[in-house]
């Protein structure tokens, strides 16, 4: 399903992802855990070449992309890849003057030419699977932060993506609203969707994942099952951060 062999991503001099390999079977959940500026964000926005690697190759299904010796790619090869996978953001990143079923209609009515009316259909299937199909009308300003992002998860599913990809979905949302997200998210891996996600919440990561990848300094230096990782880290490093997380 995704295989990154080599990667790398420098911005100007400074190196942030260095020699990343690691395979995502069909179906797998794979959680990304590690220290803030470890390199988990910028990995995950290459996976969608919202930022562009300068070396290595990634695989998602049958399409690779290989970024050594290149000084740029092709608009048909974004497209291509992106194509692959749906983007949830910390953020939300709803457009505030359209409601939530415009929101979530965007993207595949301009982008695929689809019609707008099954569209709708779908989006109203979308946003009963997410528990928000009551406010398909309302504009994100008048929703909370859990609102927000289950309607942007809808979103990203629209386009039927066969990877979803998520920056840490919790950490702009207040605690209480935490909850209601990752129950989404527990819905989709119990479906079979494959996904990637950053993550600060370990308990969370331990339930869902298949994988964990622990992130330090731009590379991957500890990775196997949720028991494996959490509760029996190999690493020095993962120890120490484990250990502070629990404190």
């Amino acid at each position: 399903m995704i295989e990154v062999k080599n990667l790398k991503k420098q911005f100007d001099e400074v190196t942030v992802l260095e020699s990343i390999d690691f395979t995502v079977e069909k179906g797998d959940v794979v959680c990304l855990i590690g220290p803030s500026g470890s390199g988990k964000t910028t990995l995950l926005r290459c996976l969608n070449l919202l930022e562009t690697p300068n070396a290595g190759s990634i695989t998602i299904s049958d399409k690779t992309v290989s970024f050594d010796n290149r000084k740029g790619l092709s608009k048909k090869e974004v497209k291509e890849l992106r194509s692959f996978s749906g983007m949830v953001f910390q953020g939300f990143h709803l457009f505030p003057h359209k409601t939530v079923m415009e929101n979530i209609i965007e993207a595949p009515l301009i982008v695929k030419k689809q019609d707008k009316k099954k569209l709708t259909a779908e989006g109203e299937r979308l946003l009963t699977k997410v528990g928000m199909l009551e406010h398909r009308d309302k504009y994100p300003d008048s929703l909370s932060g859990g609102q927000q992002q289950r309607a942007a998860i809808a979103r990203a599913l629209m386009m039927n993506p066969e990877v979803m990809l998520f920056d840490e979905p919790t950490s702009a949302l207040d605690p209480q609203l935490v909850g209601e997200v990752l129950r989404v998210i527990e819905e989709l891996a119990k479906e079979g969707q494959t996904m990637v996600i950053v993550t600060h919440e370990m308990n969370f990561a331990r339930r869902i994942a298949d994988k964990i990848l622990f992130m330090d300094g731009g590379y991957i230096l500890e990775s196997g099952p949720p028991a494996e990782v959490l509760e029996n880290p190999k690493e020095a490093r993962t120890r120490e951060f484990l250990q502070l997380l629990d404190e």
